[in-house]
């Protein structure tokens, strides 16, 4: 019988957005075996599903923390997880709750904030509106310090994209799709995942999750700001472009790279294809028409 994972001590918080490559990321450091088990831990979305619910049981998602700590921890004792800006938001929510719960949230509830919003707003002025919806943070640097109680030995990796706009395009595209990843090893056994027809270029959709996504990474920032971290910063063109020395940068930060004396190749595929470049062009020309930028 194998012994059960005490509770760790030391571990990492994976801080991201969507489509910046966090699936790339975590995945290779899940594949060194050393390195934690940094999955969603903390979605919202997540939290009543099987498979949360097998961690957690009847334990709500702070009461069950130290349940999470430990699936999420290597044998080493490292634990990881992915930590999206509405993850954190949402356990900030928590944190103000009595009983500690998250509440109840569907898939793309945090877009149903921008339906109440001019939909082609200038992007100094969406951003400023955005602002003015987030004030009361009281509750985020709470986060970081609850997680910081449970592991005194803990360090931030933030994980941002260069170039937004492909960021925002592949964002759209995935909701429409509900496709996130693409297994290498089902590409190559010739059973690719099954694909919606491809969705109309919408202007306003993808200008809103621009400029979301630039919100977020500004909030990012002044979350890291408000509590002096400084996390080792990971870009997502660096990831793809220079795959093994990115991850063996990541595992250096954690102490951890004498630990691992390989770095696998990825088990996942990238998404971007020639309809994702050719709406970048077409969003560059038409919002600049617009006005937008």
């Amino acid at each position: 019988m194998s012994q059960e994972i005490e509770t760790p001590t030391r571990g990492y918080l994976l801080c991201c957005i969507e489509r910046t490559g966090s699936n790339l990321l975590a995945d290779a450091l899940i594949q060194t075996g050393a390195a934690g088990r940094p999955y969603e831990y903390f979605s919202p979305v997540l939290q009543d599903t099987p498979w949360m619910r097998g961690i957690l049981g009847d334990s709500t998602m702070l009461t069950g923390l130290p349940k999470i700590l430990r699936a999420a921890a290597t044998a080493n004792g490292v634990f990881g997880t992915k930590l999206h800006w509405v993850h954190l938001r949402h356990l900030a929510i928590a944190l103000s709750d009595e009983r500690g719960e998250l509440p109840a949230v569907a898939p793309g509830a945090m877009l149903k904030v921008l339906e109440h919003l001019p939909k082609l707003m200038p992007t100094e002025r969406f951003l400023q509106s955005l602002r003015e919806r987030a004030v009361n943070r009281p509750k985020f640097p709470a986060v970081y310090r609850l997680f910081k109680q449970w592991l005194p030995d803990l360090r931030v990796i933030w994980l941002t994209r260069n170039n937004m706009l492909a960021r925002a395009i592949s964002h759209a595209r995935a909701l429409h799709s509900n496709i996130w990843q693409r297994p290498a090893a089902a590409a190559a056994a010739g059973n690719p995942p099954l694909a919606a027809p491809p969705p109309e270029f919408d202007l306003a959709q993808i200008h809103q999750l621009h400029v979301l996504g630039l919100f977020q990474e500004e909030s990012w920032q002044s979350f890291f700001d408000e509590l002096a971290i400084t996390p080792h910063h990971v870009v997502y063109e660096d990831l793809v472009a220079n795959y093994e020395h990115t991850v063996r940068d990541v595992l250096k930060f954690l102490g951890l790279d004498d630990a691992v004396k390989s770095i696998e190749p990825s088990t996942l595929l990238r998404q971007t294809d020639a309809l994702s470049e050719e709406w970048e062009q077409r969003y560059r020309k038409l919002s600049a028409e617009a006005g937008l930028e």
